[in-house]
């Protein structure tokens, strides 16, 4: 279960929306928006998180959500990697089938959130989601919300071509990693693996997950010190490198093992090595982390990715970084000679 649909579901519990369900298409693969219900009616809304590799599946799904009555269709929301890199790919242009998300969120949870929260202000009793959304863009109020983008104008609200987009900017970061939600909240969300083309009437067992989804992605750092000219990492993160602290990596690991029997955790870094003194203050942490009477490091194994450069650099630490519970890393070399891609490598460096 990927890490940033589970962060996403659990910034929506932790904000009071308790009715989220998140649906895999690996487990649920009829799955059919235009049938989904939770507690017998039609969702508020509908989101769709998708890398390119499967923007055409996301593109059906959205379609798929189309065919709910626009009285009772829910406002319908595109984030994930594709969107963060070319929301434009999530808008038709095509006048014989101008099917579309309502909104792209190119950034990361707190921009949904601060745009739900103005739709919320917009909100008149017994309103739809989605009339307010388009209520709120008409009158401006989401062109302040930097990480969206939308279409305004023609008929984009009857579902048809828009005159314009509106792309209000580049996201604020969230800087303190510590500030997400807990990941426990996301998978008590998931959806069971089903054949079928509805929602269940509640989520997955909390006993199941671990047969599931045993291998549990986790979010420790963000962003990476070098500017390789093929990467948007850098440049995503605003040349920042962003931590979570080791006491609240190691409260998460303890809490996901406690409550649903999970023991491998990979971390979704873009370097967990990019700068020393923040690696080893969390891989300290990590390795004298006790609860309940047990050090951390015996009750789980975790795996994270690295560059090359870093690990050489670092070669003095990897015992240490063994005995804090480390037992894989992963190292992307792109070019072993350095003539292509530049990040701190050499031949003699790669083969050490």
């Amino acid at each position: 279960a990927p890490a940033g649909v589970r962060s996403i579901g659990a910034a929506m519990v932790d904000a009071g929306f308790e009715k989220t369900r998140i649906v895999l298409q690996q487990w649920n693969r009829h799955f059919r928006p235009s049938r989904m219900q939770l507690d017998g009616r039609i969702p508020d809304l509908f989101m769709v998180s998708t890398m390119g590799l499967h923007l055409g599946q996301a593109m059906a799904m959205i379609r798929d959500a189309h065919l709910i009555d626009a009285a009772h269709r829910p406002l319908i929301i595109a984030g994930g990697p594709q969107a963060r890199y070319q929301p434009d790919d999530l808008f038709s242009g095509n006048p014989a089938n101008p099917v579309s998300a309502d909104v792209v969120v190119t950034g990361e949870e707190y921009v949904l959130l601060s745009m739900l929260e103005v739709l919320l202000a917009f909100r008149g009793d017994g309103e739809s989601m989605r009339s307010a959304f388009f209520r709120a863009r008409d009158a401006g109020a989401l062109d302040n919300i930097p990480g969206l983008v939308f279409g305004r104008g023609g008929t984009s609200e009857k579902g048809g071509l828009a005159e314009e987009m509106v792309d209000t900017g580049i996201q604020r970061l969230l800087g303190n990693l510590d500030e997400l939600p807990d990941p426990v909240l996301g998978y008590a969300l998931l959806e069971a693996p089903s054949r079928k083309a509805t929602l269940g009437s509640r989520a997955v067992a909390a006993s199941r997950i671990k047969w599931l989804s045993p291998i549990s992605s986790i979010i420790l750092t963000y962003g990476c010190k070098f500017a390789c000219p093929y990467c948007p990492i850098p440049g995503y993160n605003q040349r920042q490198y962003r931590t979570k602290s080791g006491e609240k990596i190691a409260e998460e690991m303890w809490s996901l093992s406690k409550h649903y029997g999970l023991r491998h955790f990979f971390g979704c870094d873009d370097n967990f090595f990019n700068d020393e003194p923040h690696t080893m203050g969390i891989i300290e942490t990590l390795a004298k982390a006790e609860f309940e009477g047990t050090p951390l490091r015996k009750k789980v194994r975790w795996y994270t990715e690295v560059t090359v450069h870093d690990t050489v650099k670092m070669k003095e630490h990897l015992p240490r970084i063994r005995e804090a519970g480390c037992r894989g890393l992963w190292l992307g070399v792109e070019d072993m000679t350095a003539s292509l891609v530049k990040k701190g490598q050499s031949v003699n460096r790669t083969i050490e």
